[in-house]
């Protein structure tokens, strides 16, 4: 009769597992390893912890990883392979077509890595914004009539003067008339111009005018009066 003899059977280690006993074996660093497979440091480290979801999704390409990592330290991949498929449930039958996906992940346009896109397209629209902003201001400022203040005189001021002094403010670069005649001003806008007066109500028709043609009026209605002279007779009385 043959004997049996009964033999252990060790558990295997995961394959990531593996993987890192066999770099540590053959004395590499990650780094060095990321250096001599062309991988990142980060993708090293997936592979080396089962977390394969953190390489880029197909089994095509991860299983890539693990042959390049292993090409380095001259080990046959097969059984690593086999032994990642069943691990990750991508075993299947021969007849079976296995689905594969492309790499690559769509970024949200509100993700984190589409930041500087988002970046690109904010500064687009501010400097649009701004030279439209700057149109408009350029726009209004031809089309709205000019600034015109009178300070003096108030309207329906009465006087025994023969002359007045007519004050105010405009906008720069304005034509400036006193009923019509034209009216020196300084860079900032100010103007000052003596009237004569006629006795009676005196219309002051104050204009400022754009070079585009918009036109700001005010007027001012002033009396002149001349002071009657009162004179008083006295006559005394005589006693005898």
């Amino acid at each position: 009769m043959t004997a049996f003899t009964r033999k252990k059977i060790e558990d295997t280690n995961r394959v990531c597992f593996r993987l890192k006993e066999a770099r540590i074996a053959a004395g590499f660093s990650i780094e060095q390893m990321s250096e001599k497979t062309k991988l990142s440091k980060a993708y090293i480290r997936a592979l080396e912890t089962c977390e394969f979801h953190n390489l880029p999704t197909g089994t095509v390409y991860q299983k890539n990883f693990i042959k390049r990592y292993l090409s380095v330290l001259n080990i046959p991949s097969t059984s690593y392979i086999q032994q990642f498929l069943i691990e990750e449930g991508y075993e299947q039958t021969k007849n079976e077509p296995q689905l594969q996906t492309h790499p690559y992940k769509p970024k949200s346009f509100l993700s984190f890595h589409a930041l500087p896109a988002v970046m690109k397209y904010v500064g687009i629209a501010f400097v649009l914004v701004s030279v439209l902003g700057y149109l408009g201001w350029q726009v209004n400022r031809i089309l709205e009539p000019p600034m015109l203040t009178l300070i003096s005189p108030e309207d329906g001021h009465i006087t025994s003067n023969e002359q007045i002094t007519i004050r105010g403010l405009s906008d720069p670069e304005t034509d400036i008339t006193i009923n019509g005649k034209g009216v020196s001003y300084t860079k900032e806008g100010q103007f000052e111009q003596a009237l004569d007066l006629v006795e009676g109500v005196n219309t002051i028709v104050v204009e400022a005018t754009k070079k585009h043609g918009q036109k700001t009026t005010e007027t001012r209605y002033v009396t002149q009066r001349k002071i009657q002279q009162i004179s008083v007779e006295t006559t005394g009385d005589t006693r005898s």
